[in-house]
């Protein structure tokens, strides 16, 4: 990772960090703020795809994958950015779903450093029943507002110190003679 990489990861977690404490001191609106912060995320990241798409990826192979990855994120921000007002049980079902999809990378992540031999394979296992555990919490707690707002925080919160961890941990760097 670059230094000026480095920097701008610290930053973010930074924010990610404070913006998820404000958002625990105000979860009546919190899932208002999270619906038009995903929407608007999902809106960026789509249009970045589709860039890229249309710059570089349309001459690679397999880069079809990238207009419908683009497609779909481009089509899912503005959805959830128009029905901000309904918020409740949208946001909390995105919440859900990225913790869904979280648990499973995480699960096929252990299993094949498990085959590996690798002593990471139980840290990976670990983060994704806690994802399968804040899922089922999610739904559970559906029609309540302060348990996903919290859910959702503290996922949050945690996504940031891992950034902060990787912008703190050394890399190597390898020469090409």
């Amino acid at each position: 990772m670059t230094k000026t990489k480095r920097v701008f990861t610290i930053i973010g977690a930074f924010f990610a960090i404070q913006g998820a404490l404000i958002l625990m001191l105000a979860p009546e609106y919190a899932l208002e703020i999270i619906a038009i912060g995903v929407g608007f995320t999902l809106v960026i990241y789509g249009i970045k795809y589709l860039i890229y798409y249309l710059t570089h990826a349309q001459h690679m192979v397999g880069g079809k994958w990238f207009l419908l990855i683009g497609l779909i994120m481009l089509d899912a921000g503005i959805f959830a950015g128009t029905v901000y007002d309904k918020a409740k049980v949208m946001t909390i079902l995105y919440i859900a779903g990225a913790h869904l999809v979280g648990a499973g990378l995480n699960i096929v992540r252990a299993v094949g450093n498990r085959k590996d031999h690798n002593r990471g394979w139980k840290t990976d296992m670990a983060q994704g029943v806690g994802n399968i555990i804040l899922v089922l919490l999610c739904i559970i707690f559906m029609h309540d507002v302060i348990i996903p707002v919290y859910i959702y925080c503290i996922s949050a919160i945690y996504t940031a110190i891992l950034m902060l961890i990787s912008a703190f941990k050394k890399t190597a760097i390898v020469y090409v003679q």
